[in-house]
C-alpha cells in the first residue's frame, strides 16, 4: 500500500502506494553516490522532518508536514512516518543489489498504524540523486501501474512527481511539488 516520496502523496493517488524520507547530513549526496558500498546510506536521508508543498492545480495548495523516525534493524531499514503530527504508517527498505548503472535496487512495504491489509512489496531503484519508486495493483481484474519519481537537489530538496499507467508503458502524472527539509 505505500511507495516512497514522503509517503502522502502516492498514498492521496493511490491506496496501494506510498513513499517515507528522512536524514539531513551536508554530506548526503557524497552518501548517496556510495550506495553500492552502502546500501543504507541514501536512505537515510529519509529521516527528519520535511514540509510537502504539491504542485497548485485550480485551488491553492496546503503545505503538509511530514516527520520520519528512521532506522536500520538488521537487514531491513525502516521509517515510522508521521503527517501533520499524525502517525501514518511504517516504511520498510530491504536492499536486494547493485545496478549495472552504479544505483542499488530495494524492495519497500509500507505498513499502515490502521492495521489494514499491508501492500505487496514495491520496488526503489536509486542511482545517484534519482529515486525510482514502482508498484502495481489489481482491482476487479484490471492491473493499475503507479511509480514516483523524487529527485533530490542535495540533502534538503526534492521534487517529487506520482504517475499513473494502465499498461505499464504510457504514465499520466497524477501529482506533483516540492519538498523542503522542516526545522
Amino acid at each position: 500500500m505505500l511507495l516512497l516520496i514522503l509517503g502522502v502523496v502516492a498514498l492521496w493517488a493511490s491506496p496501494n502506494a506510498w513513499a517515507g524520507q528522512g536524514g539531513h547530513d551536508p554530506a548526503a549526496p557524497a552518501k548517496a553516490a556510495s550506495a553500492v558500498t552502502d546500501p543504507y546510506a541514501p536512505l537515510r536521508l529519509y529521516d527528519g522532518k520535511w514540509d510537502l508543498v504539491p504542485k497548485a492545480t485550480d485551488k491553492a495548495a496546503e503545505t503538509m508536514h511530514m516527520e520520519n523516525h528512521c532506522a536500520r534493524v538488521g537487514e531491513f531499514f525502516s521509517c515510522n512516518q508521521f503527517v501533520n503530527g499524525k502517525n501514518m504508517a511504517l516504511i520498510v527498505f530491504l536492499p536486494l543489489r547493485p545496478l549495472e548503472n552504479g544505483g542499488y535496487e530495494y524492495r519497500n512495504q509500507g505498513l499502515q498504524v490502521e492495521g489494514n491489509n499491508p501492500s505487496s512489496w514495491g520496488k526503489l531503484e536509486i542511482v545517484g540523486d534519482r529515486w525510482v519508486y514502482s508498484s502495481d495493483e489489481t482491482d476487479n481484474g484490471k492491473k493499475t501501474y503507479w511509480r514516483t519519481t523524487n529527485v533530490f537537489s542535495g540533502a534538503d530538496r526534492i521534487h517529487f512527481e506520482v504517475q499513473r499507467s494502465d499498461d505499464g508503458a504510457s504514465w499520466v502524472t497524477q501529482m506533483s511539488g516540492d519538498e523542503t527539509r522542516g526545522k
